[in-house]
């Protein structure tokens, strides 16, 4: 899905492991820098929750690149590996890789652990990284070091305080998420009483997977006398250009007289576009946060 090629010079990948693991929490101690390292990378520290306090946990972090290559990290790349942890007063070890550990440096790393002489370790190869960049909350590192995966994967985005998931009315799958995996699946659909006139109802609206819950949905208002009068591919959906459109055309039938909306049809509209926004707006810099914390204070928004 990712290319790791996207990042070019070793320098960038060191700089982009930094950038990664300060998302995940941790407190980079020592950055990378040009010249010789010692033997690492980054050195970075964690809290530990124990069963009477807390403690600091430090990792030593070697970061290797061999996207262009494709070729696994051997223990020949990683060698002094237990001198070059005590060297830094660290306690576990963490390969970063742009590609995968070596079977070797893997059974290195488990029987340095397994001895007693290593506390920890841990390995991100590839697609532990990728998994990591494609969830919610990751979107500006994926923008800033792979710009062509970025418009490709159109990641999630914390538009709000938080994430809010759009579930299927039926399994409560959440379809934004799934469509990294299962690109169409999911439709939003416009249930109703039959035409009067010209007068369409909308009186309610449902989110479901495509086939089996689409169904049980469907069947379940044919029941009340409800029929579908409209769907859409939630899939079309991230695209912006699309997603206008539909805006405009809600806006255009609301405006002309000819739909009626029931209040809960109207209202699960709305929240259908705030969370549809997270798939295809941009997530707020900085600069954006205090500009809308400003407007707000003075009740313009």
């Amino acid at each position: 899905m990712l290319d790791f090629k996207e990042i070019v010079r070793p320098e960038d990948w060191e700089l982009f492991a930094r950038d990664f693991l300060q998302q995940l929490g941790f407190f980079i101690e020592s950055s990378p820098d040009r010249g010789p390292d010692g033997g690492k990378d980054l050195l970075i520290t964690e809290t530990i929750e124990g069963k009477v306090g807390q403690y600091q946990f430090r990792w030593l972090v070697s970061c290797k690149h061999n996207a262009v290559s494709n070729i696994s990290v051997s223990e020949t790349e990683e060698y002094n590996i237990l001198e070059r942890v005590a060297g830094f007063n660290a306690d576990g070890y963490i390969g970063f890789y742009s590609t995968v550990a070596s079977s070797g440096l893997n059974n290195r790393l488990k029987q340095l652990k397994e001895a007693g002489k290593l506390k920890d370790f841990r390995i991100f190869e590839h697609k532990l990284i990728e998994n990591y960049l494609i969830s919610i909350g990751f979107s500006t590192l994926l923008m800033r070091y792979f710009p062509v995966g970025y418009r490709t994967i159109k990641p999630l985005h914390v538009i709000f305080d938080k994430y809010y998931p759009l579930e299927c009315d039926v399994c409560g799958k959440d379809l934004l998420e799934s469509m990294f995996d299962d690109k169409m699946n999911g439709i939003i659909s416009f249930v109703g009483r039959p035409i009067s006139g010209n007068k369409k109802f909308v009186d309610d609206i449902y989110i479901a997977c495509k086939g089996k819950c689409d169904k049980e949905k469907e069947n379940e208002f044919r029941i009340k006398g409800l029929t579908t009068n409209n769907w859409n591919d939630l899939k079309d959906l991230t695209n912006s250009a699309l997603f206008i459109k539909y805006i405009m055309a809600t806006l255009n039938q609301l405006q002309s007289g000819n739909y009626e909306y029931t209040k809960e049809a109207f209202a699960k509209e709305k929240v259908f576009l705030l969370k549809m926004s997270q798939k295809v707006l941009f997530q707020m810099n900085e600069e954006d946060k205090e500009r809308h914390k400003s407007l707000a204070e003075f009740g313009l928004i």
